[in-house]
């Protein structure tokens, strides 16, 4: 074990491993997937109206922009968050910190306030092109988010929790806000006489993508928890006040299967309501062997959890469960493309 955690530190010496592991360049990935997904999965394979695809507005330049934008706030947000965080990350995760180590503080603040302005500019551009530069305000607004949680909210008592969870909610509305304008206008144009139908489908539209934004914020929630429970004792030292600390772990055990159980509820209600006739089998199967299984089985490793070790395993699986939730995008694309083909 020791010997473990030595390579773990001398491949954190490298800059470059060492900044891959501060911006969490994995969780960015599964960022860029999901919105992605929600563009050219979703809403690329929904519009249509009276037969006639309606395209997608902004450019593909401009969307990779945009994803750009999202992608870079975030790093910064990690960046900081790990810059505030290193006392306490040296006693939940020695091996790991990176600060101090691969990356020296004052480049990570440099990097930090590099990677806001861009990922700001690039949000307020893109929101210009778009059509509507009050947009650009998400991207501030996110910024700002990320630094006063740094700073002030991660160690107060849940509010810390629900602003990653709102920031993680945000990822796929993003793509809806961003491309709605262009799409509103375009429609407007061209079938003047039909915008009641047209509001139609722009609303059933929205409950898809607000669907993934409610499964994103109610898992973020669960995940940021059980993070919470993990770092328990490095968090008491430094003088957090999160769940754990403050009602004890047997609640926040409590809190997260109740917040599963919301999710579930979510899932059978959505199944209900958009997949209940008898051909729906494809993403009925799909939402219960991929997601609603994995929920119950984390609803297990809670309940069993009492190491940090075991928490860490349970919050690994909400992120295999936030990929799979995100990953229902495909099954809507083969049923919007070729189902009924």
């Amino acid at each position: 074990m020791t010997l473990l955690l030595e390579q773990q530190t001398n491949i954190l010496k490298n800059p470059f491993i060492a900044f891959l592991k501060l911006i969490r360049f994995e969780n960015l990935l599964i960022l860029v997937f999901t919105q992605y997904l929600m563009r050219y999965a979703v809403m690329n394979s929904l519009l249509y109206y009276k037969g006639q695809k309606i395209n997608l507005q902004l450019s593909h330049f401009n969307f990779f922009l945009l994803s750009l934008s999202t992608v870079v706030i975030a790093a910064a947000g990690y960046i900081i968050n790990d810059y505030f965080d290193v006392k306490t990350d040296k006693i939940n995760r020695p091996s790991s910190v990176v600060i101090d180590k691969g990356i020296k503080r004052r480049v990570a603040m440099a990097a930090h306030l590099v990677l806001n302005c861009v990922g700001v500019a690039l949000g307020i551009y893109v929101a210009i092109v778009a059509g509507n530069y009050k947009l650009g305000i998400i991207h501030v607004l996110s910024a700002g988010l990320l630094w006063n949680y740094s700073t002030i909210f991660k160690k107060q008592l849940i509010i810390g929790n629900v602003i990653v969870s709102v920031l993680t909610a945000l990822v796929p509305l993003i793509v809806l806000f961003y491309e709605s304008p262009s799409i509103i206008n375009y429609c407007k144009i061209t079938w003047p006489d039909n915008l009641g139908e047209i509001n139609q489908l722009y609303k059933f539209i929205c409950k898809y993508i607000f669907a993934f934004s409610g499964f994103a914020f109610l898992t973020s929630m669960i995940r940021e928890i059980i993070k919470d429970m993990e770092d328990f004792q490095g968090d008491k030292e430094t003088g957090c006040n999160t769940i754990p600390i403050a009602w004890g772990m047997r609640a926040a055990k409590a809190i997260v299967v109740g917040l599963i159980s919301n999710t579930l509820i979510l899932l059978f209600f959505i199944t209900y309501k958009l997949y209940n006739s008898p051909s729906d089998t494809v993403p009925t199967l799909y939402i219960l062997i991929a997601v609603v299984l994995p929920l119950m089985l984390l609803c297990y490793k809670i309940y069993k959890a009492q190491t940090p070790h075991d928490f860490k395993k349970a919050s690994f699986l909400v992120k295999i469960i936030m990929l799979t939730g995100v990953s229902f995008s495909f099954i809507i694309y083969y049923l919007s493309n070729y189902a009924t083909g």
